[in-house]
């Protein structure tokens, strides 16, 4: 636990009470209400970064930590993680571990995208089914002729 913004978080929540015994409901004006709002913003925005490792992500504030990440964005790493397995593999590495491996394996390490990539930069599974056999327009003139 981080107890460095406990401080802040105290004053924050006396503000928030202060409030709460002075609002008359039915005399609110919006400035009140938006004082308030950015009150219970930044009492949450205190809560969350106490309750853990600090988490500096600006899309993702409340996410979980990765520790094996250097304290990163464990959704962020996710992605990116995910974009890198598409993006970097080599077609070479996964022709190599679709030979030794098979496909099912390929897929699972480098994605189903990097490997279909790899395969039609090959020219392997291009022609997986036969081609179509229906004539087509001259074929049916000759044909009838």
């Amino acid at each position: 636990m981080n107890r460095t913004p406990l401080p802040e978080l105290v004053r924050v929540l006396h503000t928030l009470g202060d409030y709460g015994n002075r609002l008359d409901p039915a005399a609110a004006t919006p400035e009140q209400l938006l004082i308030v709002t950015r009150a219970i913003e930044e009492a949450r925005r205190l809560v969350i970064s106490a309750q853990g490792p600090a988490n500096q992500c600006p899309q993702h504030p409340g996410a979980p930590v990765d520790p094996t990440d250097g304290g990163r964005c464990l959704f962020c790493r996710t992605r990116r993680y995910g974009a890198a397995t598409v993006t970097d593999a080599p077609a070479a590495d996964v022709l190599a571990t679709v030979t030794d491996h098979g496909e099912e394996e390929a897929a699972r390490r480098y994605g189903p995208r990097a490997l279909t990539l790899a395969l039609a930069a090959a020219g392997r599974g291009t022609h997986r089914y036969p081609p179509n056999e229906r004539p087509t327009g001259r074929d049916q003139e000759e044909s009838n002729a």
